[in-house]
């Protein structure tokens, strides 16, 4: 676990802004996606589950289990995600420039030190010259010097010593999280979103995502491979006709279509369903390809979550509403 003190914690939390289970303007998922990009931990797990599961909470869980370097390296990338954002602004009276240094302060303090017993016997562990020492010592003469105060760890000479285990694991791929593929209607986007959290799963959104200097479509490709489904919405944002028609139809963005065509490819036909929303032009020229409909009485929802249970990904039918 991390070493901050008291005070320290109490400057985090009133930079952060933690009050009420929140911290600064983060959402769940955009929040959970940070953690992911900044320090490779699963945010949203259960081991980070203390009290009522709130953002803030989850944050100080992370101060609490995990080692210092983590912990100030988080701390430091969330301060530079702020500085970008450029919310602090000068009529915050608690949250100022002289926190922020100190905020710093305790970050650079965190990440220079390390609060792991592996490091710490690392300092006493001899090097492998001498594991030819005689492994009990006491029946020995008086010449002999004495074992090595952590030799109880060094029971086979002839091995290296142990390696201190990871204090942390990537994030399981292909159980929890869903790509969104979307046009220009947020309603029916956020509405497919919540349904997604709602069954116990993490909705990827490309435009919620940092872009850390990628393109589209290398930030596709990066989110592609972190996914159990695909769910592609089509809502008529756009209108079009064959060539010498007059009449317009209503159509789906391009880069839907074209999305729609990347997930097929990369996750396979039964990883992706296509919602739709009213009537358009859908894409004749592939067979085997799941289409529902989002209608207003909610049959979608059933009919979704199947197709994403029945391709692996972890949900929990019951919160289904």
């Amino acid at each position: 676990m991390s070493d901050l003190t008291t005070k320290e914690r109490r400057k985090l939390e009133t930079y952060f802004e933690m009050g009420g289970g929140y911290l600064l303007d983060f959402s769940n998922n955009t929040l959970a996606q940070f953690v992911a990009e900044s320090v490779d931990i699963e945010l949203y797990s259960d081991k980070y589950e203390v009290g009522s599961g709130s953002k803030a909470n989850r944050m100080r869980a992370i101060w609490d289990l995990e080692d210092n370097k983590l912990v100030g390296k988080l701390i430091k990338d969330i301060i530079e995600d702020d500085d970008d954002k450029k919310l602090l602004y000068s009529h915050h009276k608690a949250r100022n420039q002289e926190l922020k240094s100190h905020c710093l302060e305790i970050a650079a303090r965190l990440e220079s030190s390390s609060s792991t017993l592996g490091e710490a016997l690392k300092k006493f562990i001899p090097p492998t010259s001498t594991a030819a020492q005689p492994r009990n010592v006491t029946t020995q003469s008086n010449t002999v010097s004495p074992a090595p105060v952590f030799s109880p760890q060094q029971q086979n000479f002839s091995q290296p010593a142990p390696q201190s285990p990871a204090v942390y694991s990537k994030p399981i791929a292909n159980k929890n999280k869903v790509f969104i593929v979307h046009g220009h209607d947020d309603l029916a986007k956020e509405q497919l979103a919540r349904f997604v959290s709602q069954v116990g799963l993490v909705p990827i959104i490309l435009h919620e995502q940092a872009s850390s200097s990628k393109t589209i479509i290398e930030k596709i490709e990066k989110y592609a491979d972190e996914v159990c489904f695909a769910i592609v919405l089509y809502t008529p944002c756009d209108t079009g006709s064959k060539a010498g028609v007059a009449e317009l139809s209503p159509r789906a963005r391009q880069n839907v279509v074209f999305e729609h065509g990347y997930f097929i490819g990369k996750l396979g036909r039964e990883n992706v369903t296509a919602i739709v929303k009213g009537e358009l032009e859908k894409p004749n020229d592939i067979s085997g390809v799941v289409y529902e409909t989002l209608d207003d009485a909610g049959a979608w929802k059933f009919k979704l979550a199947k197709e994403m249970k029945t391709s692996g990904c972890e949900i929990d039918m019951n919160n289904i509403i």
